[in-house]
């Protein structure tokens, strides 16, 4: 009663897995399937994808450092007043200049003694001079004058109430202290870091996968395995009530095969549901709907094939092909570039420079306004005399940045080849697991086999028949269990390694 109970409650909360709720249209996936979605699913591949895309635009800036940088560059400016190169009381003193000037003739003349003897006693020399004094009257030689003085005071303010200014300039760096080619090479090393991060998201996404797909495959063996305990239970059951009809067997013989029977039977439920959310799990790395109805390529197999073939590597290669190392590596290569372009800062500059400059006023042939451009060329040198030792100091750190990664790409090339070793252990030791249970495996089934006989035949009491169809069961399952393992041991060695791929089994 219990037990149909608890069915009846996993039904109403979905978890219980029936031959009915499954559907005939189901996904038969390999692991290379599911690895493949997996990696264009996953949003940390994703992520680390559009990294190496942006160094790889970082590399093109970097490299356009090498070429001529051409800027155009316009001004308008509005002044409130113009600019006046004398001063009021000047610009007057010119404007009445030739007022002061015949006044000033005319004051001397008449002061002075023997112009006024000569003038009034000679009447020929008075007739000339008024003569002289009415051609100047006629001539208008004072407003002229005037006009002139007042003409060359206008000329005298510039108009620069309206300014406008344009100018196109060509800079290309002859030296910079090496600063461009030590930073091409940085993100050089950035692109190949980040493309390697990639490939360290890829494997670790590759592991994840792995696991979820062997889980499937060995909670779907199990749920089998299970499945056929149940049946010999159910058989033996049905056995043990002919025999208590029949007087062999007892009522307490009876109510121990059905205690183990509902056992299983509850495992059973357990393992059903296991493999519907180990599902999920997949559905969800590999972006697939959780209600998928998806069946494993080996989960169909009876047998889980081993890997046959061996994982070799180098000292040298397992140093080259590991994700994490060689990004410390591409770290420390990074970190003496960026120490070359600190101390480039510190070093002399000369870049070569071109301007055309086009202005309004312009004083090119006089002030005016009209626009009016001209051209220049020449070379801009910056030496760098002396910062108190702030450079020195900003290398010397550099220098200890690039230091501090060496020490942890050594730490971690021990700790590396550390892991190597222990999952060789690892894969030898589950090659003995899986040998052990081998031979268990094949105990248990001729125990079963015996006791079955002997059950039979009246020979064998139900409790050793009971006692041997469990060990029957737990020698399958650490069979299916030592051959998960020695798979999952050979996925871990090649991640270990830096040689786990899509298509690798």
């Amino acid at each position: 009663m219990k037990r149909i109970s608890l069915n009846l409650m996993m039904v109403c909360l979905g978890l219980l897995v029936t031959p009915a709720a499954k559907t005939a249209a189901q996904t038969v996936l390999t692991l290379e399937e599911c690895r493949s979605m997996a990696l264009e699913n996953n949003g940390q591949s994703k992520m680390a994808q559009e990294k190496v895309t942006a160094a790889e635009y970082d590399s093109k800036a970097a490299f356009a450092n090498y070429l001529p940088k051409v800027s155009a560059t316009a001004l308008y400016l509005h002044n409130s007043d113009n600019l006046n190169l004398i001063s009021e009381d000047q610009s007057s003193v010119l404007s009445n200049m030739g007022t002061s000037l015949t006044s000033g003739i005319k004051n001397s003349l008449m002061t002075d003694p023997a112009f006024l003897s000569m003038y009034m006693s000679d009447a020929d020399f008075r007739n000339e001079v008024n003569y002289a004094m009415n051609k100047m009257k006629d001539a208008n030689v004072e407003g002229r004058l005037n006009q002139l003085g007042s003409d060359f005071s206008d000329n005298l303010s510039v108009d620069i109430q309206n300014i406008y200014v344009g100018a196109i300039t060509v800079e290309e760096p002859l030296y910079v202290g090496g600063k461009i080619r030590a930073y091409n090479k940085v993100t050089a090393y950035a692109k190949e870091l980040a493309e390697t991060q990639l490939n360290g998201e890829d494997q670790k996404v590759l592991v994840t996968v792995d696991e979820a797909y062997w889980q499937i495959v060995s909670v779907a063996n199990k749920l089998r395995l299970t499945e056929q305990y149940v049946e010999l239970l159910r058989q033996m059951d049905k056995n043990v009530e002919i025999m208590k009809q029949e007087g062999v067997a007892t009522a307490s013989d009876q109510l121990s095969v059905r205690v183990k029977l509902n056992e299983a039977e509850m495992s059973q439920i357990k393992a059903q549901n296991g493999l519907a959310l180990s599902k999920m799990l997949l559905c969800q790395l590999c972006g697939l709907p959780l209600d998928s109805e998806i069946m494993l390529k080996d989960e169909l197999n009876e047998t889980l094939e081993i890997p046959t073939d061996e994982v070799t590597y180098t000292e040298e290669g397992l140093y080259e092909d590991r994700p994490e190392l060689k990004s410390l590596q591409l770290a420390v290569n990074m970190y003496d570039q960026k120490s070359k372009i600190v101390r480039a800062d510190y070093l002399p500059t000369v870049a070569l420079m071109g301007n055309y400059l086009v202005t309004n006023p312009s004083a090119s042939n006089g002030v005016t306004n009209d626009f009016h451009g001209m051209w220049n060329v020449g070379l801009v040198a910056k030496i760098p005399v002396f910062h108190f030792g702030e450079g020195l100091n900003k290398y010397r750190h550099a220098k200890s940045d690039k230091i501090i990664t060496q020490y942890q790409l050594e730490d971690a090339r021990g700790k590396v080849s550390l892991q190597a070793n222990q999952y060789e252990k690892k894969i030898a030791e589950a090659d003995s697991r899986l040998e052990m249970a081998l031979k268990n495996m094949e105990n248990a089934e001729e125990n079963l086999r015996i006791a079955n006989i002997g059950f039979k035949e009246g020979v064998v009491e139900s409790s050793l028949v009971l006692a041997a169809q469990t060990a029957w069961l737990k020698a399958h399952s650490e069979e299916i269990d030592a051959r998960i393992d020695r798979i999952m041991a050979t996925v871990y060695l090649r991640q270990v390694t830096g040689q786990l791929s899509v298509n690798d089994k």
